[in-house]
């Protein structure tokens, strides 16, 4: 089974928190609303990656990340079985500025309260649940 290590962030503004939908086919996690992120490149490091992924996927330049936690799960991914190894980041910012890039179709900007309204992935609803925004 392929390995593939991500990095992925939660972006917060005020009360709300950023999510994308992707509109690529064979990505993990169809339907599911989506934490900005994606795969290290090579002489990368995890940092420069989610700041890379951040600005290329909505448009926003973070300063400061915060290394949160990693998670992983074994899911399809571009047709075939892959363990997903994410390594997880908060940030925050000032204002709500963000727009669609490379990998995101559309932006969300979520209020705790909305978060259960939508799909969300199983390490996203890990991480929102280790983040004290969802019980399950």
């Amino acid at each position: 089974m392929k390995n593939i290590l991500v990095v992925a962030v939660m972006i917060k503004c005020k009360d709300k928190y950023l999510f994308i939908k992707q509109d690529k086919k064979g990505r993990a996690f169809p339907g599911c609303l989506m934490l900005v992120g994606g795969k290290i490149e090579e002489n990368e490091t995890p940092e420069e990656a989610i700041k890379r992924e951040v600005l290329e996927e909505v448009d926003i330049k973070l300063d400061k990340v915060i290394p949160f936690d990693f998670d992983s799960e074994i899911t399809m991914y571009k047709g075939e079985e892959a363990q997903l190894i994410a390594l997880r980041y908060t940030a925050e910012v000032k204002d709500f500025y963000a727009k669609p890039g490379s990998d995101a179709k559309e932006i969300f900007w979520l209020a705790k309260e909305e978060l259960l309204q939508y799909n969300q992935n199983p390490m996203t609803e890990r991480f929102l649940q280790k983040l004290g925004l969802i019980i399950q």
